[in-house]
């Protein structure tokens, strides 16, 4: 299976992630997470220039304005955005309701979407949860009795705790069912996090080597000690051997999706572990800034399905007849 990118989708993904990396600093982010309410779509917000640069309708069809890319493509942006801790829910947007809105014939709220002009969010079974869903003018509720858009005022939101200082969490009072539309929502959902969760393992990781080479014990930088570089040589290794699992899901679907959220939050895991005992300890402090990210990792761990919920449909399908399985099926 080939997992390469062409010339004109690097140049998107190389696009966004310079936009992504030039306006969403630390210095963003902690300005934002000293007063979460400032996390708005105002001045403070990039909503409008991810609108003129076309980013919302990245995976929209050409007639309605949009770039008309796949799945897999929005997998290279989702991963970028991850690496910034961006807080505005973009790729949630752009790689989730938009598909959604296109696949139901919303052209009218589409077209609106791309343009900036109306944030849709999406609600599921498995995604009761919202983040900064102040963002969302309504949400197309999955799973329902009838799949259909409503606006935010219409629906019960219950604010709650989120770990993740950037992330203003409410829970949606809706009894919902899994239904078709709801499992087209969770398998981009899943993917697309996964994705985040790759790009927040990267940026930890490249604060981890940053740091270990201006610490220095025993006047040489920490980084120089073996220990130091096995254990950020084996962080990246996972990171490696689990980008090819969330493209593949991307590409697939079906059970490759359990698989890859499962990779990418175990290389998550490890990753923040390693950049905490990297860091001395001082990686849990607020004075650091990886606590910002390692915090989006844990939130982005639980959405669309924690690790359980992944582990227990692939039980499922380990268990089924007929399963294709053994090492010749792998990225086939």
């Amino acid at each position: 299976m080939d997992f390469r990118y062409s010339q004109d989708q690097l140049d998107l993904i190389d696009a966004a992630a310079n936009v992504l990396s030039g306006e969403n600093t630390v210095e963003r982010l902690r300005a934002f997470a000293a007063d979460p309410t400032t996390i708005c779509k105002s001045e403070n917000s990039l909503w409008q220039q991810f609108a003129e640069l076309g980013l919302f309708g990245f995976m929209a069809p050409e007639s309605l304005g949009g770039l008309a890319q796949p799945l897999e493509v929005m997998v290279g942006v989702a991963e970028s955005a991850g690496y910034v801790g961006l807080p505005e829910p973009l790729i949630e947007v752009a790689g989730i309701s938009v598909p959604l809105l296109n696949e139901l014939g919303f052209e009218d709220e589409l077209t609106a979407v791309a343009l900036g002009e109306l944030s849709v969010g999406v609600i599921s079974a498995l995604q009761t949860y919202q983040s900064n869903a102040h963002f969302h003018d309504s949400f197309l509720v999955a799973g329902a009795g009838v799949d259909n858009l409503q606006s935010r005022s219409s629906l019960k939101l219950t604010p709650c705790n989120s770990i993740d200082p950037l992330r203003q969490l409410t829970r949606v009072e809706l009894a919902l069912k899994q239904n078709a539309l709801a499992d087209r929502a969770n398998l981009h959902g899943a993917v697309l996090s996964a994705a985040q969760l790759l790009g927040l393992s990267r940026r930890m990781i490249d604060m981890s080597v940053e740091y270990a080479k201006e610490r220095k014990q025993f006047g040489k930088p920490i980084g120089s000690f073996q220990a130091i570089k096995h254990h950020l040589a084996n962080a990246y290794t996972q990171l490696e051997f689990a980008r090819p699992m969330v493209q593949l899901a991307a590409l697939q679907g079906g059970v490759a999706v359990h698989n890859a959220k499962i990779a990418a939050i175990d290389t998550a895991t490890l990753i923040a572990e390693t950049a905490i005992q990297v860091h001395g300890g001082m990686g849990y402090t607020y004075e650091v800034d990886l606590h910002l990210f390692m915090k989006r990792a844990w939130a982005l761990s639980a959405e669309w399905g924690d690790r359980n919920y992944h582990m227990r449909k692939l039980e499922q399908y380990l268990f089924t007849d007929g399963a294709t399985l053994g090492a010749s099926q792998t990225f086939s």
